[in-house]
């Protein structure tokens, strides 16, 4: 029996469109005989919300979504596209910060940007801490920097060597000999001195973006989010950077963790920096791919 779709079939139009965009395809549209479902599939329903999305007569209903409380109408027209290019065109990854406070109400903006991120597939994962004290990210600036210090240090010992790399990976491990450790050993010396903030910046805020670390998929959906918040910070005025070097430390502190309220079970994944820039870029920057291959 199926007890997570139904239809009211006194008000559904027999349009069809729910089976049409339903990405499982577990709706069939028999003609004049109406939308029936395929028992076969009803299992992987994600709650995806879209065939709820598009029907026109609110008779699509997923068991656990409602039109009150999940859904929004859509505002038309849809924006111009030369709107959105101009957005992500004058996009910069910002480091540098003016000593302001950003006020809750703009990161509370940026929260509800992350919320419309599609992910890979429902339930949603991702789950972000919001540090709006500047001091908390102060005090936890010793702790990164005896993270890293240890890094270099056992990155000297060939075992601890084989043992990082055996732990993160042939691709990690690359980004850490060749990118990581080299910077560390030239930022040191002023990071122990207190005369600079390679790791956060003197950022005035920051997210942190984390997710149950047995959870499926969890990495993309937060890599979704992340850029989600990037634009919104961008269109409030705000500047930003993905801080890589973050999301280890924590990881690999347990006074971090705890200082930062990151779940016990929970991966760090992402973060980011947040203020308002220092300065103002008078250009873009032109990127090519790789590669692009038509077929």
């Amino acid at each position: 029996m199926n007890d997570t779709n139904s239809i009211n079939q006194e008000t559904c139009k027999l349009c069809g469109l729910c089976a049409e965009v339903c990405p499982m395809k577990i709706m069939i549209k028999k003609g004049a005989g109406g939308i029936s479902f395929r028992q076969d599939r009803l299992p992987l329903c994600m709650k995806c919300g879209q065939s709820m999305a598009i029907c026109p007569t609110q008779s699509f209903i997923v068991k656990g979504l409602s039109y009150a409380k999940d859904f929004f109408e859509m505002s038309d027209p849809i924006a111009p596209d030369i709107v959105f290019f101009n957005l992500i065109a004058t996009r910069r990854a910002i480091r540098n910060f003016k000593d302001r406070p950003v006020p809750k109400e703009l990161l509370e903006k940026i929260v509800q940007a992350m919320t419309f991120a599609p992910p890979g597939f429902t339930p949603i994962k991702t789950e972000i801490t919001v540090i709006q004290d500047t001091e908390i990210i102060r005090k936890a600036l010793p702790y990164m920097i005896k993270v890293y210090d240890g890094l270099v240090k056992a990155m000297n010992n060939p075992i601890a060597r084989l043992f990082i790399r055996q732990n993160v990976g042939s691709a990690k491990y690359k980004t850490i000999k060749n990118h990581v450790v080299p910077l560390m050993k030239s930022r040191l010396p002023e990071l122990k001195l207190g005369v600079e903030d390679t790791i956060t910046r003197y950022a005035p805020a920051m997210i942190l973006f984390h997710a149950d670390r047995n959870e499926e998929n969890h990495e993309t959906d937060i890599h979704i989010a992340l850029t989600y918040g990037f634009l919104a910070a961008h269109v409030l005025g705000l500047g930003g950077s993905a801080m890589d070097l973050i999301p280890p430390a924590i990881q690999n502190n347990r006074e971090l963790k705890r200082m930062f309220s990151i779940p016990e079970g929970n991966m760090v994944v992402g973060s980011m920096i947040l203020g308002y820039p220092k300065y103002r870029y008078q250009r873009g920057i032109k990127r090519e791919l790789k590669s692009v291959s038509w077929i």
